[in-house]
């Protein structure tokens, strides 16, 4: 069979915020919260790279064929690398040959050292569900077959160094090749040793989530936040008996243990008609208000709601405001009519006062995030056609300074330092051991 590698590695890692359907996405998205029609979410679409047994990764502008590449580019220990990097020459291999089946996936981290992407090694279209491990910071990768049906669809969550969960769709074909729904069947999956070995798992009903456990952001129901969370040793995963009580509602994932359970989400809904940015009407859609927060210290038993005195809204897959929570203090941020609003609480999300901060950032999707000094981080515009800007908090989320793009607004803590993800269809990474200093993970070179 012929290698693999990513053609064009540079302007692949330049659509980290680009998915290939971006501005189909980008025009769905607008003013989510106000023409998101009801119904639960579906699971997340399978993403995807090639197939191997052992990969190595290049660094940017290698062009060589064999040779094991460093975690990343070298960087100053003064500045965070781009976000989006320089595109530069393609890393592909010498007789590399380009299969236009294979799709990139998220990288996801357990820690500093294990890293996992999903993918589908796909023969037509005929596609096998892999996952791709590495143990070193993505100087190596294995590869690993995923115990599910071709074509499946996989929502993969890492919530340990070795510990994975995903919930599996399989998509089994009818005689004219489409998707048989009669047929398809849902289960979840576990591993304990950085997907090695899989075994089948029963979602068990608890009162309250134990304080080690991981919350994974599955079930955002429209009608009340099912919040599940993980073991992060074994990977079993359990269901909080209650409800939290907010529409279309989303739980913030990756905090330290001891933080306790926060949601954000909407208080109020209604079924009306909606005027679009192109002049035209929607009708029967769901419009959300009332942005809340709600925050439990004793995993789920009891939850404490506040509502903001306006409908501040991130955008993305649910809308509500985006939070960025530490020991002392957490802030709320979102967009009002256009304007960026960050909201600030000092007594652990019991209260929230607007700070004076402003900044004009239209309709962009917005993430946020604290470093461990305390620093608020604000990033507005996911996709590479949003134009993204980001932003420091000063005195305290009272002011607000522009900075270049780069990661920290979409971190989440893990074992020994900070990870974040690249967005949509790239399969990049940032790793940093004190949230400040970062260095940018290659995506895996490809071989079969």
């Amino acid at each position: 069979m012929p290698e693999i590698d990513f053609p064009g590695l540079g302007e692949a890692a330049q659509a980290a915020f680009r998915p290939h359907f971006a501005e189909v996405e980008r025009r769905a998205r607008h003013r989510r919260r106000r023409t998101r029609a009801a119904g639960a979410a579906v699971l997340a679409a399978v993403v995807a790279v090639g197939a191997g047994s052992v990969w190595r990764v290049l660094p940017p502008g290698d062009g060589g064929g064999d040779r094991v590449g460093t975690l990343g580019p070298p960087i100053r220990p003064d500045r965070t690398p781009d976000l989006v990097p320089t595109p530069g020459p393609s890393a592909s291999a010498v007789g590399g040959v380009p299969n236009p089946s294979t799709v990139t996936g998220r990288m996801l981290a357990g820690d500093l050292r294990h890293l996992y992407l999903r993918y589908r090694d796909c023969q037509g279209d005929n596609c096998a569900i892999r996952l791709a491990a590495s143990v070193d910071g993505g100087a190596t990768w294995d590869s690993h077959p995923l115990p599910v049906p071709d074509n499946s669809l996989v929502g993969l969550r890492v919530v340990g160094p070795r510990a994975l969960v995903a919930e599996v769709q399989t998509s089994p074909r009818n005689a004219e090749g489409g998707i048989d729904i009669q047929r398809s069947e849902e289960f979840w999956l576990a591993s304990g040793d950085g997907g090695v070995n899989w075994r089948r798992i029963q979602i068990t009903e608890v009162a309250a989530v134990p304080e080690t456990f991981r919350p994974v952001e599955w079930r955002s129901g429209i009608d009340g936040l099912t919040v599940l969370a993980a073991d992060p040793v074994t990977g079993d995963v359990i269901r909080l008996a209650r409800k939290v009580p907010l529409h279309s509602a989303r739980v913030t994932e990756g905090l330290p243990a001891g933080t306790g359970l926060w949601a954000t989400g909407w208080t109020g809904k209604r079924v009306g008609s909606v005027q679009q940015p192109d002049g035209t009407v929607s009708e029967g859609v769901v419009i959300f208000n009332g942005s809340a927060i709600s925050t439990s210290r004793d995993g789920g038993r009891t939850w404490q709601r506040s509502v903001l005195p306006e409908d501040v809204d991130a955008g993305g897959n649910f809308g509500a405001a985006a939070l960025a929570v530490g020991d002392r203090v957490a802030y709320a941020v979102g967009q009002v009519d256009g304007e960026l609003r960050v909201y600030r609480s000092d007594d652990r999300g019991r209260s929230w006062r607007r700070t004076a901060a402003r900044a004009e950032v239209g309709d962009r999707m917005i993430e946020a995030a604290l470093r461990p000094d305390g620093t608020l981080l604000i990033q507005a515009g996911i996709l590479a056609g949003e134009n993204p800007v980001m932003f420091e908090g000063l005195d305290r989320g009272e002011r607000l300074r522009e900075v270049p793009v780069g990661p920290g607004a979409s971190a989440v803590a893990v074992p020994g330092g900070y990870a974040q993800s690249g967005n949509q269809d790239s399969s990049v990474g940032w790793l940093s051991e004190d949230g400040v200093r970062w260095w940018y993970v290659n995506p895996p070179t490809i071989r079969r």
